[in-house]
């Protein structure tokens, strides 16, 4: 499953990005040095972190997307940042263990 399939399945709203990566799994965390030793290339970050900190941490890792959940956005800065690295960034209205769950059923 690519990110723009998963975006259509569970309704995302995307705030940067025009990538198409496949997506191998999810990973879920706000601590970014957790995200630094646990996230791999390929998987979906669900986080509520929205900063700068966050878009270089997605990029270090090589994150197919990450997904704010429940309406939470980001600053335009930061939205800028993303789309000058490639990084698709969406939200959601979903919380993350809704959002986790619904990504598990589609990749499995």
């Amino acid at each position: 499953m690519t990110i723009n399939e998963l975006a259509k399945e569970l309704d995302l709203k995307k705030l940067s990005g025009e990538s198409d990566w496949d997506i191998t799994s999810c990973y879920i965390s706000d601590l970014l040095s957790r995200v630094l030793g646990g996230c791999e290339s390929g998987d979906v970050w669900i986080t509520v972190q929205s900063s700068l900190n966050m878009v270089a941490v997605a990029v270090m890792t090589g994150v197919s997307c990450v997904i704010l959940p429940e309406d939470l956005t980001a600053p335009d800065n930061v939205v800028e940042k993303a789309n000058e690295e490639g990084l698709t960034i969406f939200t959601s209205s979903e919380n993350a263990f809704e959002l986790a769950v619904k990504i598990a059923k589609l990749i499995k």
